[in-house]
């Protein structure tokens, strides 16, 4: 399930690590993969969440 919600992505790792090292949280390259990742799967749980109907 996982592995389907996170298929398609508009950022790259490296972007994220970037914008989270400008904002003064310094953390490596796989550190930033999962922090995208958990990103990724909230966002795609709240829009689902959001526009399904009751």
């Amino acid at each position: 399930m996982a592995k389907r919600l996170l298929e398609k992505r508009n950022i790259t790792s490296e972007q994220a690590l970037k914008v989270l090292r400008k904002n003064g949280i310094d953390v490596n390259e796989d550190q930033a993969k999962i922090i995208l990742d958990f990103l990724y799967i909230l966002a795609k749980l709240t829009l689902n969440q959001y526009f399904t109907k009751y």
